[in-house]
């Protein structure tokens, strides 16, 4: 699989009334009511100054159905609405039915991405997230880490439950940062590649 983000052009900044509200309206439905239900608390179409707080916020929990304290009643199935809110460093994005997170790729501030129980098949979109500390992406349908390779600011690495067969993308600069690399279960992850990352680099392979 190309792990390759498709080109995207960032949306314009939101720095004006009337930019900010252009960007709501270029919002998917599903996108503006997940920020009704998590964000705004309202269905009412959002004043300039809630847009603004909206798109300056460093901090955004998306949980959906199936999360164990759920913030939305319905699943979202892509990352479009994120496009462009390139103040965020904590993202939590669980439980919805989202396959891809190349969208992601402008949130370069990020420090903190939770998108554990969803259908991604790809890390794509975060490699140039060099700042990226928490890397919670258990229970998806992940197969490489290759998009980490230059992530060496990571602490916390949770993969469990994916479809890795390789640990390539982990190298000797993760060694000297990951305190926590939880990456077992993966049904078709050899113990060689397990024992090979362990003895070469040093880091313990984890079981949830």
């Amino acid at each position: 699989m190309n792990d390759t983000p498709p080109a995207q052009s960032p949306l314009p900044v939101a720095d004006t009334p009337a930019n900010h509200q252009t960007w709501w309206s270029g919002l998917e439905p599903q996108w503006q009511a997940a920020f009704q239900a998590a964000f705004l608390g309202h269905t009412n179409p959002p004043a300039d100054e809630e847009l603004e707080n909206l798109r300056q916020t460093p901090a955004l929990r998306l949980a959906g159905p199936t999360a164990p304290f759920p913030n939305m009643r319905f699943a979202l199935t892509n990352c479009s609405g994120l496009t462009g809110m390139s103040r965020l460093e904590t993202l939590v994005l669980t439980n919805h039915a989202i396959e891809s997170i190349w969208e992601l790729a402008h949130l370069t501030k990020l420090k903190s991405l939770f998108v554990s129980d969803n259908a991604i098949r790809s890390l794509a979109g975060i490699d140039g997230i060099t700042q990226l500390e928490q890397l919670y992406a258990q229970a998806n349908q992940i197969d490489s880490l290759e998009p980490i390779r230059n992530l060496t600011h990571l602490r916390e690495v949770y993969v469990s439950g994916n479809a890795l067969t390789s640990l390539k993308g982990l190298t000797r600069q993760h060694a000297q940062t990951i305190k926590a690399f939880f990456c077992l279960p993966n049904e078709h992850l050899a113990d060689r590649e397990i024992i090979r990352v362990e003895r070469t680099l040093g880091i313990r392979c984890r079981s949830l």
